[in-house]
């Protein structure tokens, strides 16, 4: 009986050992929150169709509303004729370059020609003058063609550019989301007028949320980036592996959100967790308690 005693003694020593040791784990209690992203309008119509609205659950790159399109399609198309009008004649200004160019050819050889035969004599220097005029012409004529073919291309390469800037301002007709996620605040309306910059949706992550816990001087000591942790949603339900990934430079008092006003007097650390929503369970602003398992 008295061994049995002993037993249940040293038992009860080890669950209080291990609890104490528990208890000495760095941590504390805080709320989740969620990375967001306010997308905004980066063209400016009146939206012609929404897909979402508040609670809406969006993928990365899913199209939030439409912005109306009629405007720049218009002007892409037109922006198209232009461009096909200017390549053929680019093409016919290219013809023309070798026309010229057979032509200098045989102003060239026109001029030689007569050379040779003013310098024997059997040919006046009028003559002479006559053909060095026209092979020179024909060479400027050359030049000509070829500037031609240069503005041509420049021409096609600066219309080139609009439509591509068209075609951008045409995909910002279309804004998205971000990343996954759920839209929890709505700014537009169907109708509405946007202009660049003006909020549409915002989109809050919802597959890593994170929370931030405040730590005093002695405990925030052992804490290193990385390390893990234990998010626990005092539900009675499942706990979360979290990371710690960043600490505080420097002390602050504890938010005024603590309880009681003595502990927000003190000098605390602040300390953020991420943990992985791999259930879809976690909720934004869900109170949690974070145990960090320090080295």
């Amino acid at each position: 009986m008295k061994f049995v005693s002993i037993m249940m003694l040293l038992a009860l020593v080890a669950t209080i050992a291990g609890c104490a040791e528990e208890d000495t784990l760095p941590g504390g209690s805080g709320f989740l929150e969620a990375n967001e992203s306010v997308v905004s309008a980066e063209a400016s119509g009146r939206v012609v169709s929404m897909s979402f609205n508040e609670g809406t659950q969006v993928s990365a790159g899913d199209t939030l509303l439409v912005i109306d399109t009629t405007t720049l399609q218009l002007q892409l198309e037109a922006a198209t004729a232009g461009l096909t009008a200017m390549r053929q004649e680019l093409e016919t200004a290219r013809v023309r370059v070798k026309q010229a160019r057979e032509s200098e050819h045989y102003a060239e050889r026109e001029r030689d020609r007569i050379g040779r035969l003013y310098k024997s004599g059997t040919a006046t220097e009028r003559t002479f003058d006559e053909v060095e005029h026209q092979y020179q012409q024909a060479v400027l004529a050359t030049e000509a063609a070829v500037v031609s073919v240069k503005m041509l291309q420049a021409r096609i390469e600066k219309t080139q550019a609009d439509m591509a800037l068209v075609e951008k301002q045409l995909a910002d007709c279309y804004p998205a989301a971000p990343f996954p996620g759920r839209v929890t605040e709505e700014f537009a309306e169907v109708g509405e007028l946007l202009t660049p910059g003006r909020p549409i949706a915002k989109v809050s992550r919802l597959d890593t949320l994170w929370v931030k816990i405040y730590m005093d001087a002695g405990d925030f000591a052992s804490v290193r980036l990385g390390d893990a942790a234990t998010v626990d949603t005092e539900s009675g339900g499942k706990t979360y592996t979290g990371t710690v990934v960043w600490a505080s430079d420097e002390a602050e008092f504890t938010p005024k959100n603590v309880q009681t006003k003595d502990a927000r007097a003190n000098l605390v650390y602040a300390v953020k967790v991420e943990v992985a929503n791999s259930d879809n369970r976690l909720k934004i602003g869900m109170p949690v308690y974070v145990t960090v398992e320090t080295e």
